[in-house]
This record gives C-alpha cells, sequence and structure tokens, in this order.
C-alpha cells in the first residue's frame, strides 16, 4: 500500500484584475495543487515537527482544525475526490487502481496500471481547465495516466516513465533529473529521492512554461509513516523534508517573479494511525472453506477480501450467490478488530458506490476497529496476528472518515486569502469548486461547496 498522509500544497497563482476581466482576456491565472500523502491534522501544530514553511503561510493567511477526507481513506481515491469534487459514490475510485477478476471468476486484484479514462467517471478540475484552454500539468498525481487533457504528465503509475508526456520526459533526461528515458531512472531512488526528482519537474515547468493548474503529489511522508508509524522520529524528518521542499517551490516563485501574485492551499488526501494488530481475512475465508490457497497463491473459491489498510472489500464468484454472502456476514460481524460490516444497501451512507453502479465496489464492506488494519497476506493460519511479528506495516490509514485520525491538514494563505481566519473543519469536495473560483469558472459537478469564508471579500463578491 502506498499512500497515508498526503497533504495537497495547493498553490494558486491569480491575478484579480485578470478574473475581474476573464471573459475578456482568458487569463486568470496559475493553481499548484502540491499534495503531501499522509499529513494528518494534529501534526500541523505538533511542537515535534519542524514545518516552518507550511507554519509561515498558514500563519499568514488560512487553516482549518481539520480536513474530512473521502471514504474510504486512500491514497488514489481521495487524490480523485481532491480533483473532482466529489466522493468515490460517483468517481468509483476506490482504490490504488482497477479491481479486476481473472476471466471473470476470482481470484481479484488490484491493477494500477489503468488509464485514467479507465478509472474516473466524472469530469475532473483539469478537464474542465484544458476545455477553456488553461495549460494543464501534473506530477506524481494518481489516477492520471494518458489523461488527455494534461499538457504536461508524469503520472502516479508503476510504469511512470514510461507513460510521461514525450517532451517532458526528453527534458528531464537532457537536464539531468532522469539518468536516462526508462522507469528505473526513477525507481532506483528511495523514496526521498523520488519526491526530489518529482519536485526538480515541477521547478523545471514553473520555469519554463507555468501551467494555469498544476498537480504536485509528494509520497516519502505516507511511506515513512507506514513503515514506522505516525509520531515517529522518522516521520518528523520526512515531514521536515517535504517542508523544505516546498520552500524551494515558493523561493522559485519569487525568482521568477510569480509569488505575489500566489494563493497557496495545503491539505491532505487523509490521515494515520498506528496499527499493532493485524486482521487477514483472507486466511478466515480460507478457514470456513470461502476460499482455496495453496502454496500463499489463490487457487479457488467463492469470496475474497481485498483489503487496504482500515478497509476491506469482499468479493464473491458470483454475485447472485446471497448464501456465500451472508455466511461472510456471519465470520465477521463479531469477529475482532471489526468495528462493523457494512452492506451495500448503506454503502451511500458513506460516500461508497453500490456495485449496481461501480463494479469496483465489493457485495460487503469490512472496517476495521482503531489499533487493528486488514492485511491480504495468505500465509499461516492466524486471522488475528501483531503486524510487526509479521513484517506488515506500522502505520495505516484507509478507516472510516468519522475516525478523527484520518483527519487531515489544510492550509490557504496568500494573495486573496484572509489572513487570521481559522476553520473548525472543511470537506476535501471543497477544494475543486474553490480553485475552479480562482481559476474563473463555474466546476457545476462538483458537490464541495466554494470556501467564501477564506477568500477575500473582493474576490468573494
Amino acid at each position: 500500500m502506498r499512500k497515508v498522509l498526503s497533504v495537497c500544497v495547493l498553490v494558486l497563482l491569480w491575478n484579480s484584475s485578470a478574473y475581474a476581466n476573464y471573459e475578456d482576456n482568458n487569463s486568470p491565472g496559475n493553481v499548484i495543487i502540491i499534495s503531501i500523502d499522509g499529513f494528518p491534522a494534529d501534526l500541523l501544530w505538533d511542537i515535534k515537527v519542524h514545518v516552518p514553511t507550511i507554519r509561515q503561510l498558514a500563519e499568514n493567511g488560512a487553516w482549518a482544525r481539520s480536513m474530512i477526507p473521502s471514504n474510504p481513506t486512500l491514497t488514489w481515491a481521495n487524490h480523485t475526490s481532491i480533483v473532482t469534487g466529489v466522493h468515490p459514490e460517483k468517481h468509483c475510485v476506490l482504490f490504488n487502481g482497477k479491481v479486476e477478476y481473472t476471466d471473470g471468476r476470482l481470484p481479484v486484484r488490484v491493477n494500477p496500471r489503468k488509464d485514467k479514462t479507465e478509472l474516473v467517471n466524472v469530469p475532473t478540475i483539469y478537464d474542465v481547465a484544458f476545455n477553456r484552454g488553461l495549460r494543464t500539468a501534473e506530477v506524481n498525481w494518481p489516477a492520471t495516466r494518458n489523461a488527455e487533457t494534461l499538457y504536461d504528465s508524469f503520472p502516479d503509475t508503476p510504469d511512470n516513465v514510461g507513460n510521461m508526456t514525450d517532451d517532458l520526459r526528453w527534458e528531464l533526461y537532457d537536464k539531468g533529473i532522469l539518468h536516462d528515458m526508462t522507469t528505473f531512472a526513477l525507481w532506483q531512488f528511495s523514496g526521498a529521492g523520488r519526491d526530489e526528482v518529482w519536485m526538480k519537474t515541477a521547478l523545471h515547468l514553473i520555469e519554463n512554461r507555468m501551467p494555469n493548474l498544476l498537480l504536485l503529489h509528494f509520497l516519502n511522508v505516507d511511506s515513512i509513516h507506514h513503515r514506522h508509524g505516525v509520531d515517529s522520529e522518522a516521520g518528523f524528518t520526512a515531514l521536515q523534508l517535504v517542508d523544505y521542499q516546498i520552500k524551494q517551490i515558493v523561493e522559485t516563485l519569487k525568482d521568477t517573479g510569480q509569488f505575489e501574485d500566489t494563493t497557496i492551499f495545503i491539505t491532505t488526501d487523509h490521515g494515520f494511525t498506528n496499527t499493532p494488530q493485524a486482521i487477514l481475512p483472507n486466511i478466515a475465508l480460507a478457514k470456513h472453506g470461502l476460499l482455496t490457497i495453496d502454496d500463499g497463491r489463490i487457487t479457488g473459491g467463492r469470496a475474497q477480501a481485498i483489503s487496504n489498510g482500515g478497509i476491506s472489500f469482499i468479493y464473491v464468484d458470483d454475485s447472485e450467490d446471497v448464501q456465500t454472502v451472508q455466511r461472510v456476514k456471519e465470520i465477521f460481524k463479531a469477529h475482532e478488530g471489526i468495528h462493523k460490516v457494512i452492506k451495500p444497501e448503506d454503502y451511500h451512507l458513506y460516500g461508497i458506490p453500490n456495485p449496481s453502479v461501480c463494479d469496483q465496489s465489493g457485495v460487503l464492506l469490512l472496517a476495521a476497529e482503531p489499533g487493528y488494519a486488514f492485511n491480504n497476506s495468505l500465509i499461516g493460519d492466524e486471522v488475528v496476528v501483531q503486524s510487526t511479528d509479521h513484517g506488515f506495516s506500522l502505520g495505516h490509514h484507509g478507516f472510516l472518515n468519522t475516525f478523527i485520525q484520518m483527519n487531515g491538514a489544510f492550509v490557504a494563505s496568500g494573495n486573496g486569502i484572509i489572513s487570521g481566519m481559522i476553520l473548525d473543519e472543511i470537506d476535501i469536495r471543497s477544494i475543486a469548486p474553490t480553485v475552479a473560483y480562482l481559476l474563473g469558472f463555474d466546476f457545476a459537478s462538483a458537490d464541495g461547496q466554494i470556501l467564501y469564508d477564506i477568500l477575500n471579500i473582493d474576490l468573494a463578491n
């Protein structure tokens, strides 16, 4: 699993006079969205965390005590919510990829090598911006592979370098940011090194052809929180590093004369929590005769779990097999570590799509209790184990967004933002319509509300 805390820094480069005459000159300014994956709300002002750049932006602008993510609180799901302004119930991205059956039968797997058109069911903010003649770009943004509405693209996918736009790939090679033009050129680096490559890519775009909308996603904080847990020295160091990388972006904006016209939003895809215990639902299904496992491989069965942190969807070989679904409910409804078993008819209460309208949803959704995380392991015969004893990640997200540990950070600062404004909480779906407002167009498909309370009165009116 790749994502946990993700803080998004939306840097909105904006010119108020241009906005006032938008219909005449079609020049509303520029927006950069920087996502710091896995940035929990409670670390924004934690004295143990050294993030002076982010805090200065907060002190000079507005911030929220919490940002409420979408369910499931996973990376691709919430990055898609950020750019669409809707929950997965509408955009249909639930995992870090697309759930696929094997020849129409079990086993199922999550395939991250999928194009944006195969994943996202609704318009994105960059689609609308592109169609209005604005220049759009992304660096390591999920669910963007081969998106036709991005001029420059370095997508978040395992085969990312191979799926970059051609001009950008050649430029990064010529500048020495990538040592060759293969995927190995990126994946040879550590998590911190890959963040550095993505930062340098963003700086290259800012310096050479500033997009009107630039999406930038940093991943190392999430990876470190998975490995070492939240509130760890390693996590604090990772946040300090990404703060420094944001400082490089701010300084480049100053050097290019664009900082004074810049508005910066910092948010995240989800929070994090430590999970010393792991639940292995596929082992439970095998013990009850619903799944066949041979040497760590699924070889057959009637039900399978696909898990990611605090959630696990159940998929069945036959969607009409009511008896199997009922047996799975009985297995898990009073099981250790299970917070609740959610049926499809209740998915809408959590912003999750019904499987009848989105084939990514399973026939049941298992939600974990705090302190427990689901794991896809097919080894052993114990259903609940100690995470670290089995080499599993200590930190996780994916839990229901009613758990406060999943709340993320949010900061807005700069031109057009009221200084000294503190919000109680915001909804992740409000980011896209607020960006659209600042860029000078309506984003009618979004369910989120424009954050008028943080906008300068001259802009809001």
